[in-house]
């Protein structure tokens, strides 16, 4: 996949990412565990976090478990998900890569939250389900956290702001995301800004980006095209929350 360059949410703000973005990492961890066995995929096989930004989730699968690898291009992202883990129980590791690059055949599963929205290119939407397909042993399992394209053009034409503020040991921090929507490109057109105040001086990191959000029959037809099949989508990590109904498809499928 193509570099995220040096957009500051995932560079120099790598360390702010869990304050900025909170999830319920134990209660999403425990779902996504949950689909695993039920596909056969039991702790103690191996799994690669795709994209595993600060290592969340690949740690709360290793704490149930599983023998994590957490792949992102970020060495910034990779360095906070390795301080994490030393203070983590389990099998894990982390290290800088390529989703595009994963070895053939040496997974029972891969999760892969979020990163494919970041991908614009046709060939390379295509090429990472091709990885996807190579790096899963027969019967593996793979689970697929995207943005849905027509739910959030409804939520971001109605709330194009997300503000947040902490304060942390390295100063007052201020996030602002403002989302656009290009409805011709099917695409989110993002302005993000960090300012950090520490010791009365302020430091602003301004940047604009792109995201191609997803729609659920072009995940289907992308997952049939490698042979994925027992495809579920869901509108979070809720089988009672049917897709369609949030802004996000989480999909599971098996080779």
């Amino acid at each position: 996949m193509s570099p995220i360059g040096r957009r500051p949410f995932y560079s120099e703000y790598a360390w702010a990412v869990d304050l900025i973005i909170e999830r319920p990492v134990r209660k999403e961890g425990a779902v996504i565990a949950s689909w695993l066995v039920e596909r056969g995929v039991l702790p103690g096989e191996e799994v690669v976090d795709a994209g595993c930004g600060t290592g969340r989730y690949a740690i709360e699968l290793a704490r149930r478990g599983y023998r994590v690898d957490g792949i992102d291009v970020s060495p910034e992202l990779v360095d906070v998900a390795k301080r994490a883990a030393a203070e983590s129980h389990g099998s894990v590791s982390f290290w800088v890569g390529d989703i595009l690059d994963l070895a053939n055949e040496r997974y029972q599963a891969i999760l892969c939250r979020g990163v494919l929205n970041d991908i614009l290119d046709d060939g390379e939407r295509d090429a990472v389900f091709a990885s996807f397909a190579r790096a899963l042993r027969p019967g593996g399992v793979l689970v697929v956290d995207v943005r849905d394209w027509g739910a959030s053009v409804e939520r971001k034409s109605r709330e194009p702001l997300f503000r947040k503020r902490v304060s942390t040991d390295r100063g007052e921090l201020t996030f602002t995301a403002v989302t656009a929507v290009d409805r011709g490109r099917r695409q989110l057109l993002i302005f993000e800004s960090h300012a950090l105040v520490a010791n009365g001086l302020e430091r602003v990191s301004d940047y604009q980006f792109v995201m191609r959000c997803w729609e659920r029959e072009e995940l289907e037809v992308m997952l049939a095209r490698y042979g994925f099949s027992s495809v579920r989508c869901f509108g979070a990590y809720d089988v009672h929350v049917e897709a369609g109904t949030t802004d996000r498809i989480v999909s599971i499928a098996q080779l």
